[in-house]
């Protein structure tokens, strides 16, 4: 029982983050592994967005479409890189294109790209942080009402009208697995399960739902509601493939 109250301080300190914009005045801690490094050239920062309906980057037609289930078996990342509170998958199946904000959109319409896109959302989605982290909204997240609310809530965080919280639990959080719940070219959805420690120096473990849209040529963040991109619940126990910085 001591132990599930633990962990249950980890989860609410996780819970603010997911279903409130942190405020990121505290900066994220030394991430694992080398996760301080940049990208590697190959992703780009200036890929402007194509006309051709099927993606919404021109680094995306140099990207791996192998077909591949990852229901089994994890995908290969070549590294771990610095991500808005913590870090963030980089491979040759997405993270291209890196927006002004940092963020890293333009993933491969497979699943190993729509499981890198939920990593990177997860750590590094926040349009509450500045101006230009206020337009990955529109490149990042499915269109619709939740997204205007979303939006409008990020930016009375930014003018100072309503508080976030900050990123804390997110920093010190540590990607250890996930599960897939469901895969199509239009529609996947994951539970990503992380360690998150806690008050007394133990370590909890917390699932985070992350669903997902293909829609204008990327993987976009189909939000839970208004006011929560993602939800987040004690990690129950249940079958998870090792992936992560660490793994």
């Amino acid at each position: 029982m001591m132990l599930l109250a633990l962990v249950l301080v980890g989860l609410l300190a996780w819970g603010v983050r997911v279903l409130i914009f942190p405020s990121n005045d505290e900066p994220a801690t030394d991430p694992p592994t080398a996760a301080t490094q940049t990208a590697p050239s190959s992703a780009s920062a200036t890929a402007a967005p194509v006309e051709d309906a099927n993606t919404a980057w021109d680094c995306q037609a140099d990207l791996n479409d192998d077909d591949a289930s990852v229901a089994d078996s994890a995908p290969i990342v070549e590294e771990w890189v610095a991500g808005g509170y913590n870090v963030i998958p980089f491979s040759e199946f997405g993270g291209c294109q890196k927006q002004p904000s940092g963020l890293r959109v333009g993933f491969a319409r497979t699943e190993a790209g729509s499981l890198m896109a939920a990593a990177t959302y997860a750590m590094a989605l926040d349009p509450s942080v500045s101006e230009e982290a206020a337009d990955d909204v529109e490149v990042a997240v499915a269109e619709g009402p939740d997204r205007d609310k979303l939006a409008e809530k990020a930016k009375r965080i930014r003018d100072g009208l309503e508080q976030g919280s900050n990123g804390t639990a997110s920093a010190v959080s540590t990607l250890i697995g996930y599960a897939q719940d469901f895969y199509s070219e239009d529609v996947a959805s994951y539970r990503l399960v992380y360690e998150v420690p806690t008050s007394d120096g133990l370590v909890g473990q917390v699932s985070l739902q992350a669903d997902l849209l293909w829609e204008d040529g990327d993987w976009k963040l189909d939000p839970a509601s208004g006011t929560t991109f993602m939800t987040s619940d004690l990690y129950q126990g249940q079958p998870y493939i090792e992936w992560g910085p660490k793994v």
